[in-house]
């Protein structure tokens, strides 16, 4: 039951940092996108952290809820937990990058955006959730 708490715990991190994840990707790759086909930060400003926060919502129990469940039930070294959920996060931002950004518009193609960046951006979320989860892990009790 612990790590249900934990991993109930873990949703607030994992929510504030994979939606700056796509703000801060939304500043490097969207500000290329210069039609009026593309609503991001520049448009709709706020209300795409919202979009964001929403889809985080959605996305963290499938993807990194039972990714929690296993991991702190079979690894106990931080610095493999660490690698995992920076990998895991890279993956998600390749995942959020195609969703954002390769509509029926193909957006990708024609303004030469960078999956990479996506990747880097969304791996040091991962990473920051890694070590948020060790810290919470270690130092609050009743989790």
């Amino acid at each position: 039951m612990k790590n249900f708490y934990h991993s109930l715990i873990m949703w607030i991190p994992f929510i504030l940092l994979f939606s700056f994840a796509t703000v801060g990707l939304e500043i490097v790759e969207g500000n290329k996108i210069r039609t009026t086909e593309y609503f991001g930060l520049d448009d709709i400003g706020p209300t795409y952290l919202l979009l964001a926060t929403a889809l985080f919502v959605i996305l963290y129990p499938i993807s990194f809820l039972p990714l929690t469940f296993i991991v702190n039930k079979c690894v106990t070294k931080s610095k493999i937990k660490i690698a995992i959920f920076t990998l895991f996060g890279g993956i998600i931002g390749a995942f959020v990058f195609k969703i954002i950004y390769n509509s029926r518009f193909g957006f990708i193609e024609e303004y030469n955006l960078n999956v990479f960046s996506a990747v880097i951006l969304f791996a040091i979320a991962g990473l920051i959730f890694a070590l948020v989860e060790i810290s919470i892990k270690k130092n609050i009790k009743f989790v």
